[in-house]
């Protein structure tokens, strides 16, 4: 379980500026996604020169961390994501295992995690996607949208992708993906996709905890997990999938797939969640609520 933030600016804006409050209450969710941190940019020298993506991670808590405040001071760009992470248990801290992955000039971050059966593995690499260099289910999702990439835009390309996720681990015998939320980041473009089982959060999460939400206004749009405030940003739908344009702020909607499964915790609602739950943060005002 990780935390996301892509911020898109109708000009070259720096991180900071961009998002001046709400960069600091998103990084203050390192004191519990502490296992790591990663930004992703497109910089370039002049208006004339093609964008370049440029990337920093590191191992430690992005709040204590001198190297993240300068990634963010440097973050300087019309296209910026940043990831905070959380280790799925068993999952090494290193560079390899730390988000955003990159394959050219696109960057890509995940919320959530999966099972990965026996064979998982081996029918993810032999769709020809991007190697892997670490051992984190996040970077083979990330294989999967780069194999459909070859032949779709991006954002349908995400979609197919966590369709095979959650269509294969359950095949091999694991659960539903308890989350494929995530972003790409290209130099034209942002995608943003919303999944999730809350039915697999851990017992300290309140229902929202994988909400991923969207902000749009006239200079600038927000792409954000929860965590901290957000009056008014929309929960992005499960399913579906943003593009959200560089240069026009434009935002594009793609419905779910045919044949889309929901998460039966997500058919079911929070008030039935609440109810085998009563004991989790939330719970009972969900319970009254309904």
């Amino acid at each position: 379980m990780c935390r996301l933030l892509g911020v898109v600016t109708r000009e070259h804006t720096p991180l900071r500026e961009a998002v001046p409050d709400e960069l600091p209450l998103f990084t203050a969710l390192s004191e519990r996604h502490k296992d790591g941190w990663g930004v992703a940019w497109y910089s370039s020298n002049s208006s004339e020169s093609a964008p370049v993506l440029e990337v920093r991670k590191g191992i430690d808590t992005a709040r204590v961390s001198n190297e993240y405040g300068q990634a963010v001071a440097d973050a300087d760009g019309e296209l910026v994501i940043v990831h905070l992470r959380r280790a799925s248990v068993g999952l090494g801290l290193s560079l390899d295992n730390t988000h955003p992955f990159v394959e050219g000039d696109v960057a890509f971050a995940h919320n959530g995690q999966f099972d990965m059966p026996e064979g998982f593995r081996e029918r993810v690499l032999a769709r020809g996607g991007r190697g892997v260099q670490g051992t984190t289910d996040s970077e083979l999702y990330f294989s999967l949208v780069t194999a459909h990439a070859r032949e779709v835009g991006w954002a349908l390309a995400v979609q197919r992708a966590a369709q095979d996720v959650t269509q294969w681990v359950q095949e091999l015998g694991g659960r539903y993906p308890e989350g494929l939320n995530c972003l790409v980041v290209t130099p034209h473009e942002l995608v943003a996709y919303a999944q999730s089982d809350p039915a697999q959060l851990l017992e300290d999460s309140t229902w929202d905890t994988y909400d991923l939400r969207c902000l749009v206004e006239e200079r600038r749009v927000i792409v954000s997990s929860s965590g901290y405030p957000q009056d008014a940003f929309v929960s992005i739908p499960q399913g579906n999938a943003l593009t959200i344009h560089r240069g026009t702020l434009g935002v594009d909607v793609r419905s779910p797939l045919e044949g889309f499964e929901l998460a039966p915790a997500q058919a079911h609602g929070e008030a039935a969640w609440a109810a085998a739950r009563p004991d989790a943060p939330g719970a009972q005002p969900s319970l009254r609520a309904a």
